[in-house]
């Protein structure tokens, strides 16, 4: 009996001393497969949301049968563990970090960015939806919309993205062409002083011009867009709960078009998701990452999904969307369209669900 305590004893005891190397070594893999970086992005299906929630158009209605949603993709800096996760499921992918934020740029860059860019693509929303339901628009450039700074650029810490640039030493730059032909007549070490709105105050820096990348003309080092006042008959309320980039244009228009419009439903008692770019001429343009797009919808329960039909790619969005419907056996119908007149002309078209006459 003596023995036999004594050995298990002698087990107990290597084994106490193991569980510690054990547990550093468990803790080391964990630390390496969940913190350390890899120079990726990770891309993935996210949400189908319905806008009529986050949508209010003043004096408009709210009866649809269906519903219209926008489409999400889910996007994040991709640990070892991420990456792993992109090589082994076919609703994953990777992206290199410089297809994604700018050389410099902070996380934070690219954030303020997304969400500058939803706020404009709201705009163009408005503005189209209620030029279709036959209100007047008024559209005014307010200035030069800053959407990133160059590295080792003036502008760089002294700007931010999501500023507006309204004046160069007191004149006016109501558009970005403003601000080059004015800068043109500068040269190299000439200081400008900046008049810019940022967080709806005004604000002025001093500046000393640069050349630019790969040119001799003198700069400020920023990556320029028009800011435009867009101004609607009827107030109109969204709420985009941090949703950014511009590819929820279409699917906002027809919302806001629906809510104005007072003789059809025109979801016809279907979900409709989709996904697209809005330009003030209603032309409807290329966007990526489609394919989670297209899962998001189908999980979500989409009967009907419009895509842009572009030729921007050596593929069209449609193409890509149809494809990945097919990969995953979903029931949506797909739809190419290149104007917000092609998804309207299609969506009229459709007998209610459910029903066998109009």
């Amino acid at each position: 009996m003596s023995e036999e305590r004594l050995i298990t004893r002698n087990r107990s005891g290597r084994g106490s001393h193991s569980i510690p190397w054990l547990f550093v070594l468990a803790v080391v893999l964990l630390g390496t497969v969940f913190f350390v970086p890899t120079p990726y992005y990770v891309t993935r299906p996210g949400s189908a949301i319905e806008l009529a929630p986050m949508i209010d158009v003043e004096g408009g209605k709210k009866d649809e049968s269906g519903a219209f949603m926008l489409t999400t993709v889910r996007m994040g800096e991709a640990n070892l563990a991420w990456y792993l996760y992109a090589q082994l499921s076919p609703n994953a992918e990777l992206m290199k970090k410089e297809l994604v934020v700018g050389s410099g740029e902070s996380n934070e860059d690219f954030t303020r960015r997304e969400l500058a860019v939803m706020d404009n693509s709201q705009k163009i929303a408005e503005a189209v939806a209620f030029r279709l339901a036959g209100y007047d628009v008024k559209i005014e450039n307010q200035g030069v919309w800053v959407m990133g700074t160059i590295e080792g650029m003036p502008a760089k810490n002294v700007l931010q993205i999501g500023d507006v640039i309204v004046a160069v030493d007191g004149r006016p730059t109501r558009e970005a062409k403003d601000l080059l032909q004015y800068l043109s007549t500068k040269k190299q070490g000439d200081q400008v002083e900046v008049t810019l709105i940022r967080d709806g105050r005004e604000e002025k820096r001093t500046l000393t011009l640069a050349p630019l990348p790969d040119s001799k003309t003198p700069g400020l080092g920023i990556r320029p867009d028009n800011k435009q006042e867009i101004i609607v008959p009827k107030q109109v309320s969204i709420s985009s709960q941090g949703i950014g980039g511009p590819s929820a244009g279409l699917m906002m228009t027809l919302e806001i078009y629906d809510q104005l419009n007072q003789e059809i439903d025109l979801t016809r008692g279907y979900k409709v998701a989709g996904t697209g770019t809005i330009s003030p001429d209603g032309s409807v343009g290329r966007i990526g990452g489609i394919n989670h797009k297209v899962v998001a919808a189908d999980e979500a329960g989409a009967d009907i999904f419009l895509a842009p039909d572009d030729a921007e790619g050596p593929v069209s969005n449609y193409q890509e969307a149809l494809e990945t419907a097919k990969r995953i056996g979903s029931r949506m119908r797909v739809v190419p369209v290149k104007t917000v007149d092609d998804a309207l002309a299609f969506l009229k078209a459709q007998k209610p669900k459910g029903s066998y006459s109009e």
